[in-house]
């Protein structure tokens, strides 16, 4: 299988998700934003409470936390603005001085780290509200608040109630994925020296990129995976206990950080390689015989990487006492031949360090 088949075959499962998801967030923000609508119009009794299906569109995010996040920054960003709005509104009036001073105050408290990405919200609710209330800013702004709680808690219990949506089994799949390109990958680096093959440089150029992508796509998934569980009322009933460290139940976690441990110590390999084979006397400095012990290390790493699961551990137990075979002899060899002359540096010793580094990595 090359490189890049594994995200090729991500692609449609990634798309038909994408799409499921888009429906979803979809139908949520429909009914999150016309039920704001009707509570504020007939319960509460506002005319055109156009802020309503505004804030209720904010608990509909694709996870309950972040939704949360974001209402409350909402909320804050809505009551901070109306807070600058009212006096500026009452003693200044909305002229281009009303403008110039809710401005200056809404830009430079919105740089505040706790509003989030709601930020824009101080400035903008700040402006909205000294134009359109004007000096009666008191008056308009009222109703409004009663608008953004609605729509605000509202959105909230829909995306609650509806589709609340757990991400683990994507963030399973793709460390599997994770896992397969990374042990394809040290295959490809052990063919390499083992033949001594010159054209090893290129595909592995080639492939770093690719590697580099699938990690990243599924770091994503798995973090996306791990703060879906918050505040979400299906990880009660998958079991998942509601309290800060939930998210260590849900072995995908760790096990996406050890691959990312395993794939930064593979980048370090190839970049020594290629330091050790850039001059003439490259090759001799590895020497045939520790080309042959490496690549059969690199290769049991690679077994490592990809039977590390729930059904393959014997498989992976047994590769990893061959990799630790081949590290300890390669290592004792080196403690036969005596210690590093000074001022040579040897690539042998190096690639050893990072060798027995990811084999501590991929060690339960």
């Amino acid at each position: 299988m090359q490189f890049g088949e594994a995200v090729r075959r991500l692609a449609p499962r990634s798309d038909r998700r994408s799409w499921e998801d888009r429906i979803k967030i979809t139908v949520k923000g429909v009914v999150a934003a016309v039920g704001a609508w009707f509570i504020a119009k007939y319960l509460v009794g506002h005319a055109v409470p156009y802020f309503a299906p505004l804030a209720a569109l904010l608990g509909v995010y694709p996870t309950v936390a972040r939704s949360v996040r974001e209402s409350i920054g909402y909320a804050a960003g809505f009551l901070v603005g109306a807070g600058i709005a009212i006096p500026v509104g009452i003693l200044v009036g909305p002229n281009a001085a009303g403008i110039a001073a809710v401005l200056v105050a809404g830009l430079l408290l919105s740089s505040w780290r706790g509003f989030g990405s709601q930020s824009s919200q101080v400035a903008f609710t700040a402006l909205f509200a000294l134009l359109v209330g004007g000096d009666r800013v008191v008056e308009y702004v009222h109703p409004r608040l009663y608008d953004v709680g609605v729509g605000l808690a509202f959105g909230l219990v829909v995306n609650l109630l509806l589709f609340p949506p757990l991400y683990l089994r994507r963030g399973e799949y793709a460390v599997r994925q994770v896992r397969d390109v990374l042990a394809e990958a040290f295959e490809a680096l052990a063919d390499g020296v083992a033949d001594q093959d010159e054209d090893w440089r290129g595909r592995w150029d080639e492939a770093e990129p690719r590697l580099g992508y699938v990690v990243d796509q599924a770091r994503f998934a798995v973090d996306q995976g791990r703060e879906s569980l918050r505040g979400n009322p299906r990880a009660r009933l998958w079991g998942f206990r509601l309290r800060p460290r939930m998210a260590d139940q849900w072995g995908t976690p760790r096990q996406m950080t050890t691959l990312e441990h395993a794939a930064a110590d593979l980048r370090s390999i190839a970049g020594t390689l290629r330091e050790a084979t850039e001059g003439e006397s490259g090759e001799l400095r590895l020497g045939r015989a520790f080309r042959a012990d490496y690549a059969g290390l690199l290769r049991a790493l690679a077994e490592i990487v990809r039977c590390e699961s729930g059904e393959s551990v014997a498989a992976a137990d047994d590769a990893r006492a061959r990799a630790r075979d081949l590290q300890d002899r390669l290592e004792r060899s080196f403690g036969e031949a005596g210690a590093e002359m000074p001022g040579i540096w040897d690539p042998r010793r190096e690639l050893l360090r990072l060798s027995g580094l990811t084999l501590t990595a991929l060690s339960p």
